[in-house]
């Protein structure tokens, strides 16, 4: 009974590490044999809460209708499990095409994701396409960079298609671009409608807007009227999700009207 009281009141006086945090004077010269594996376990398991998500640099953007470009930069690739981290570095920027896809060949009305992989034996690394937003098919050391749309005609836009995973502001708005009634559009990502109409020479007016799959679109979103005004003024606005189609139409061709797309970047 006395070995045992002796034994719990070792192991209750016994220094804890949380794993939490991270000491640079851990193992320190005077730690105990017995303790430097707990000590480097520790500060392991911090650093590999940073390292895991690394990222600086990689951007992906658009260089044309079938290639992206990713910049230079610096990324951590891990395996499935998170158990091995590989750190990559190029130094230059990688051209993207559809050869790079990882199995398959190219669709239309389609997202695909990009990912820098890290299994060849070298000091920067490689990128995939691929249609899985979780890992490229036949990789082990990946780490997801981003998104593109590619459209129904087999196009990537520009840059308003493409979405990079580090982008903290990519609930940010780009600009205001010029649309016209009476037109389907497809959007190439998330974003807003908006319209002002003038009816300035009186009479009856509908203006209403229809985003949904389908091209036309038929479903109707927002809806503008004037009845017997002689002079009347007013504004549409209302979202289209990426890849649905979207048209606004203006009941009065005599109603002048200024109608743009607000792309979400």
């Amino acid at each position: 009974m006395k070995k045992l009281v002796l034994l719990l009141a070792m192991l209750i006086a016994m220094n804890a590490w949380a794993v939490d945090e991270w000491s640079k004077a851990r193992p320190a010269g005077s730690a105990s044999p017995s303790t430097i594996d707990t000590l480097l376990q520790a500060n392991n398991e911090s650093i590999d809460r940073l390292l895991s998500n690394y990222r600086e640099g990689c951007k992906i953007e658009y260089l044309s209708a079938s290639t992206l470009t990713v910049e230079l930069g610096e990324v951590v690739c891990s395996n499935s499990a998170g158990t091995l981290r590989k750190f990559r570095s190029n130094t230059s920027d990688t051209s993207v095409s559809w050869s790079d896809i990882d199995t398959g060949s190219e669709a239309v009305s389609t997202t695909y994701y990009v990912y820098a992989v890290a299994d060849a034996s070298a000091t920067t690394f490689t990128v995939e396409i691929s249609l899985s937003s979780s890992a490229p098919t036949g990789a082990t050391y990946f780490k997801r960079l981003g998104s593109f749309y590619n459209n129904n005609d087999g196009d990537i836009l520009n840059d308003e298609t493409i979405v990079n995973d580090n982008n903290y502001y990519a609930l940010q708005l780009g600009d205001w671009l010029s649309k016209s009634a009476s037109v389907v559009y497809q959007a190439s990502t998330d974003g807003f409608v908006v319209g002002y109409i003038d009816d300035t020479g009186g009479g009856d007016c509908e203006v209403i807007g229809y985003t949904d799959s389908s091209s036309p679109p038929t479903t109707v979103r927002s809806w503008l009227e004037f009845r017997g005004v002689d002079d009347g003024h007013g504004t549409i606005t209302f979202p289209v999700k990426l890849g649905d189609y979207w048209k606004v139409s203006v009941g009065d061709v005599g109603v002048a009207n200024s109608l743009y797309w607000i792309p979400n970047e």
